[in-house]
């Protein structure tokens, strides 16, 4: 992975087979492949191998399948996850059901999110950073007292 992480956003158009372009300074990061899967505020999020396997080892393997809240999230995260691979223009195929869930269907913003992506609908995009956007202040004062 990039020293400083994936950082900044980027607009894309998704093609008629459903692939989108990585951005280019990304595809380094995601040469040896890409895991996407549901991302909340309906989004997808993406990963390079390596840091899907740290986000599942960290965050999801400690979830307790005796707990319905600990199955629930481990359902709504591998059950529409796809492992794919960029092709040789820099584009990943994204399923039908990870678009329906994220509503994309055509213009795509894909944001750093430091160890992973997020791939959103435009017009999703837009709305969510402008409420995060208006919220910002009062969001890093009640994470400080924290």
């Amino acid at each position: 992975m990039q020293r400083s992480g994936l950082l900044g956003e980027f607009d894309f158009t998704l093609d008629a087979k459903n692939r989108v372009a990585v951005p280019a300074r990304f595809r380094p990061t995601f040469a040896e492949g890409i895991v996407v899967t549901r991302g909340f505020e309906h989004c997808l999020s993406a990963f390079p191998p390596e840091e899907w396997e740290r986000f599942v080892a960290e965050r999801l393997r400690d979830l307790s399948a005796m707990s319905s809240k600990g199955r629930q999230l481990m359902r709504f995260v591998f059950a529409n996850a796809a492992s794919e691979h960029l092709d040789g223009q820099g584009r990943v195929k994204l399923p039908n059901g990870l678009l329906a869930f994220a509503a994309i269907s055509k213009d795509v913003t894909i944001i750093g999110v430091q160890d992973h992506v997020e791939i959103w609908d435009r017009a999703t995009w837009a709305a969510y950073r402008k409420e995060m956007e208006e919220g910002a202040d009062a969001t890093a004062d009640e994470l400080a007292l924290s």
